[in-house]
C-alpha cells in the first residue's frame, strides 16, 4: 500500500464531519490522509479506507474518481467505501458504498492530455516536475489508443 499524506487542501469540512461520524460508530486511530484514500481509521483491528466525494448539489452529483483511488479500492474491497458528501439544512448526509456498487455509477471517458504552454513565447517550457504525470510521447499516445480501442470493442 501506498505511503499516508496528510490532506490540508479540500473538502475538508466533509471529511471532518465523517471522521466524527466513524468515531461515533467506533472507529479509532482516524485520520484524514490524502492516498490512498481521504481518510483512513480502524475497527475491530481492521484498517479501512474511506474516499469522501463531497457536493453542494441537491439531486444529481456529478464527479470523478481517480485511477489512484480505485485501484486502493480494489485491492481493499471489503475495508473501502466510496463516501458521497453533501449537507441538506445545515445538517451532514453521508451515503457509503462499496466498491462494486460505486463501480455502477462510473464511466471511463475517452483518454486526455494536458498541456502547458506559454502564451508569450512561441516555445514553451520544458516540462518540469511533472508529479503522477508523465511526458507524452508518440509511443504513450499509441499505446493510450490502443487501450482505448480495446475498450470500446467489447
Amino acid at each position: 500500500m501506498r505511503e499516508e499524506r496528510v490532506n490540508l487542501k479540500s473538502d475538508v469540512n466533509a471529511k471532518q464531519a465523517f471522521a466524527n461520524l466513524l468515531f461515533k460508530k467506533g472507529y479509532i486511530d482516524i485520520k484524514i490522509v490524502s492516498s490512498p484514500a481521504d481518510i483512513i481509521a480502524i475497527k475491530e483491528g481492521l484498517k479501512y479506507y474511506f474516499e469522501i466525494k463531497f457536493t453542494n448539489k441537491l439531486n444529481t452529483y456529478f464527479g470523478a474518481a481517480t485511477l489512484t483511488e480505485w485501484t486502493a479500492a480494489m485491492n481493499n474491497p471489503n475495508n473501502f467505501k466510496f463516501v458521497i458528501a453533501h449537507k441538506q439544512s445545515n445538517s451532514w448526509k453521508f451515503i457509503e458504498y462499496t466498491p462494486l456498487e460505486f463501480m455502477k455509477f462510473n464511466t471511463i471517458p475517452p483518454f486526455k492530455t494536458y498541456f502547458n504552454i506559454s502564451l508569450d513565447k512561441r516555445h514553451s517550457k520544458k516540462h518540469g516536475k511533472l508529479g503522477k504525470s508523465i511526458k507524452l510521447t508518440e509511443e504513450n499516445l499509441n499505446k493510450m489508443s490502443n487501450l482505448w480501442n480495446s475498450f470500446v470493442k467489447n
